[in-house]
């Protein structure tokens, strides 16, 4: 199966919404980062440079790589379309369902991707057997997300040294989508694969676990050479001032915050999906993120749910549309006790 544009996203709740759509960290952006975009104002009417270098040495020192091996970009979302264009696969394979601009960007590009679809009764984990499959139907590049949005599906460390290896092995792309992976812990992360084979690449997000979605910063993690080629093929001046600014205050604080943040979420993901699966009607899928995917029956009432939901002020991510999900089918953000109740109270509500 052939995959087609899709460009429906989370994140765009009416004003007074309490927002379950996008998932971000709830508790906001660090102290530390309002300061610094408050004091990059006075930097506006200047350019920023026009490739991010002293954020990519911050970054590089919090992973332990070399700056040349990190390129930072607009979102990862800029660099996923920037891997399309330039690495220009033949026949990417994508696991779905996952991030719709991945399939996007390969088809802007110029080719359709073909889908590797898991399934429901595993909860959509991606098997190493599927990853060989693809190989052996002339695969030339494989996106994995880990953890995977909106399943909150992560291929394990050592099967993603397996799919690095045998892609590498035949010459394949390995891209595994990491822009939530600060939410599972960092000890889970692919970036070691990525400086060790010339063939697989790791993308990054700051916008998720530091909440600064409304800046866009993302950036990808390669070999020397790979790195080298996408940062020449990159627009300049894509980080702009108050971006790279912000970026550089998160890093300061990066460990103490994510550590912090991570535990708060995974004991309010516990809760949250432990009480949403209790209520009949709603099936809960297991997450190694800061979101909850979740089947709903809404008995033939196709997007009821999200109806619903919005009747009581909150936004749900609808999923019905989504290559490889079905109507029912819902993401959730997880956030602060107080509002996840709010959210539990609403889904009982709907399944009385």
């Amino acid at each position: 199966m052939k995959l087609a544009i899709d460009r429906t996203h989370g994140g765009n709740a009416p004003c007074g919404v309490l927002d379950f759509s996008a998932s971000l960290n709830p508790l906001g952006p660090p102290p530390q980062a309002l300061a610094a975009y408050h004091d990059a104002a006075g930097l506006i009417a200047r350019y920023p440079s026009p490739y991010p270098d002293d954020l990519a040495a911050r970054l590089a020192q919090r992973h332990r790589v070399a700056p040349d091996n990190i390129v930072a970009g607009n979102g990862s979302t800029q660099l996923i379309h920037l891997l399309a264009r330039t690495l220009r696969p033949q026949r990417p394979f994508v696991a779905i369902p996952t991030f719709s601009e991945i399939a996007n960007a390969m088809i802007v590009a110029g080719v359709a991707p073909y889908a590797m679809l898991t399934s429901r009764e595993r909860g959509f984990a991606i098997e190493t057997a599927q990853v060989a499959r693809a190989l052996e139907q002339g695969a030339d590049a494989i996106f994995i997300g880990r953890p995977n949005s909106p399943t909150g599906a992560m291929l394990g460390l050592d099967d993603a040294v397996e799919v690095a290896a045998v892609c590498s092995s035949r010459g394949c792309w390995c891209v595994f989508d990491e822009a939530f992976i600060d939410f599972a812990g960092e000890e889970h992360s692919a970036i070691r694969l990525a400086i060790e084979s010339p063939r697989v690449i790791v993308l990054r997000s700051l916008t998720k676990v530091f909440a600064i979605a409304g800046l866009r910063l993302g950036y990808l993690v390669a070999s020397r050479d790979v790195a080298r080629r996408l940062r020449e093929a990159c627009e300049p001046w894509s980080v702009n001032v108050v971006a790279e600014r912000v970026a550089e205050a998160c890093l300061e604080v990066a460990e103490d915050f994510v550590a912090r943040s991570r535990a708060l979420i995974t004991a309010a993901r516990v809760h949250l999906s432990s009480a949403l699966a209790s209520v009949e009607g709603v099936h809960v899928f297991a997450s190694s993120a800061n979101f909850l995917m979740l089947e709903m029956a809404e008995n033939g009432r196709a997007g009821g749910f999200a109806r619903h939901m919005l009747s009581c002020g909150i936004a749900v991510r609808d999923l019905r549309d989504l290559p490889g999900c079905t109507p029912g089918m819902y993401r959730v953000a997880v956030r602060l006790r107080e509002e996840n109740e709010r959210l539990i109270a609403a889904v009982r509500a709907y399944c009385e």
